[in-house]
């Protein structure tokens, strides 16, 4: 099979899979052309061999009982039509499938949820929530080594009645998904895109990410809370659609006054922009609305953390905060960090 590749691409790199050491046989110019994978999805070509005796070629095409490895079927290679077999005493013994298509399926897959999928966080992955599965994707992402643990993907659920959960996992209050990115991700044009199926039940939370490992792996983590992406994604779009009017007041975040809502809403948010507390002072048009401990100092104090009235939607970081349902005269509003002073702070009439 690999005598065949050679002599039909006599110019081209080979890229096979599984990795074998039968190329050691060839002459080394031969073999310097030859790159074993341990990533199927990164292959130009499969090598197939018949493992347990049974023929590879069928006439039915959906039929196919192949097998890569003792413990790998075809169900795991898209099915394709041999380009060469190998024959012996009138059966198939091995044969050459090419991997054709794959990128572009690959590839129109990735833009497909890219462009219409709910992004629910980003970090070294996009996570991506579309027709109920989770997406992983990541536009620089060079096929990982074969189980190494630095590329194990922690993936926990967690649903709104911990009854919906298996009864194993009922103690542990999450269902464990975890999975190795390398096993079945598919690797094309130095990005890579991974599904995982959600469950049927409802999930309030998923906690994904990639802990650091003893060799130095990547280290990342992401917290999403379902129901608080659900309603900053509403808010959001009530922005953009004009719900909310123009912003009141524009600093590092954008602010919008609507009723007894101020809205928040930084466009493109990175990680570390909501770390800094939120200071929100509200000042009455009658100081006699206050309560009591407030009024000596004039206004009250709505001090709030992101986490606890927004959350981050992609690249964009949402909150809103409730306001006193008394008269406003002006709000005075920002972030500080204790000890250091105020990162950014503004402040504007209540009455536009």
């Amino acid at each position: 099979s690999l005598e065949y590749l050679l002599a039909r691409y006599p110019d081209d790199t080979l890229r096979v899979w599984p990795k074998n050491k039968l190329a050691q046989i060839l002459p080394q110019e031969d073999r310097d052309r030859i790159i074993d994978l341990e990533n199927s999805h990164a292959a130009d070509f499969y090598l197939l061999v018949d493992a347990r005796g049974h023929p590879l070629m069928r006439d039915d095409p959906q039929d196919l009982n192949f097998y890569l490895h003792p413990r790998v079927n075809l169900l795991n290679i898209p099915e394709r039509q041999p380009i060469y077999a190998v024959r012996a005493y009138g059966s198939v013994v091995a044969s050459v499938v090419a991997n054709n298509n794959d990128v572009d399926d690959y590839r129109a897959a990735y833009d497909d949820v890219e462009a219409n999928g709910d992004l629910l966080a980003r970090s070294v992955f996009d996570i991506y929530a579309y027709d109920g599965a989770l997406y992983y994707l990541n536009s620089d992402c060079p096929p990982p080594p074969r189980n190494d643990p630095n590329f194990r993907i922690f993936l926990h659920i967690i649903p709104d009645e911990v009854a919906d959960l298996p009864a194993d996992r009922r103690e542990y209050g999450f269902e464990n998904r975890d999975f190795y990115l390398n096993r079945h991700a598919a690797f094309f044009d130095g990005k890579c895109i991974r599904m995982r199926p959600l469950p049927d039940y409802p999930v309030a939370r998923i906690r994904t990410g990639q802990d650091a490992a003893a060799r130095g792996g990547p280290e990342w983590h992401a917290d999403i809370d379902l129901a608080a992406h659900t309603t900053a994604q509403t808010l959001h779009e009530r922005i953009a659609s004009g719900d909310y009017g123009q912003p009141v007041a524009q600093s590092d975040f954008d602010m919008y006054l609507r009723g007894n809502g101020l809205a928040y809403l930084k466009e493109p948010c990175a990680a570390g922009d909501t770390d800094a507390r939120f200071f929100l002072h509200v000042f009455p048009a009658n100081p006699a609305d206050l309560p009591a401990i407030s009024r000596e100092r004039g206004f009250a104090n709505l001090d709030f953390q992101f986490a606890d009235h927004g959350t981050r939607i992609g690249d964009k970081c949402v909150a809103e905060r409730e306001l006193p349902s008394y008269a406003i005269e002006r709000i005075s509003t920002g972030q500080f960090i204790s000890g250091e002073g105020r990162v950014w702070g503004v402040e504007f009439p209540a009455a536009q």
